[in-house]
């Protein structure tokens, strides 16, 4: 499996959006000198906003947010900003 990332595409006041993307990179060396081969491929989009946290595949359906968070530990860093945390009622 391909190396993961997450990508932020957009960014404002109320929304985030986050691109998951899948980064493939492959080298050879031959007579005739070295190649180096990389490609990106989208994998879901992640949308931060008031209402809370979507993840869509590149289907638009949705993807369990807690597996994407297992596969790519920085994800949480990356999102936490964006989760509003609920104050206890006193």
């Amino acid at each position: 499996m391909c190396p993961l990332r997450v990508r932020e595409m957009f960014n404002d006041s109320r929304l985030t959006l986050l691109a998951l993307e899948s980064v493939d990179i492959q080298r050879s060396k031959t007579n005739a000198g070295c190649w180096l081969y990389g490609s990106i491929e989208p994998m879901a989009v992640i949308v931060c906003g008031p209402d809370g946290i979507l993840a869509l595949d590149m289907e638009a359906k949705l993807v369990a947010l807690d597996r994407l968070m297992q596969e790519i530990p920085e994800l949480e860093t990356i999102i936490a900003p964006t989760i509003v945390k609920e104050t206890p009622a006193k």
